[in-house]
């Protein structure tokens, strides 16, 4: 594998990595955070406002919730879909 090849490799991969952070957002927005407000009625819509007051301090602790979910999702996106593409990868031997 040439240098450049191995660049393009890494400018793929990141570009990927990118719209797929902005898919996995979407989908705990629009899909995930609807879902669990109609699972506990009376909680707020958007998990992005959620604070939780401690004393006299409030915490806004919405958008780190938002983030491990969407990190909770692409977690199980590799975890189910690593072994197929182990498995048809041409670089690790597997089928072409």
């Amino acid at each position: 594998m040439s240098a450049d090849s191995t660049i393009l490799t890494f400018a793929v991969a990141i570009y990927v990595g990118a719209a797929l952070s902005t898919f996995f957002g979407t989908v705990t927005r629009d899909l995930v955070t609807p879902l669990l407000g109609g699972l506990f009625p009376g909680v707020q819509t958007s998990i992005s406002s959620f604070t939780v007051t401690l004393g006299g301090v409030k915490f806004n602790v919405g958008e780190a919730v938002a983030a491990a979910l969407n990190l909770g999702i692409a977690l199980l996106v590799v975890q189910y879909t690593l072994p197929y593409i182990k498995q048809y990868s041409p670089l690790s031997g597997g089928r072409r």
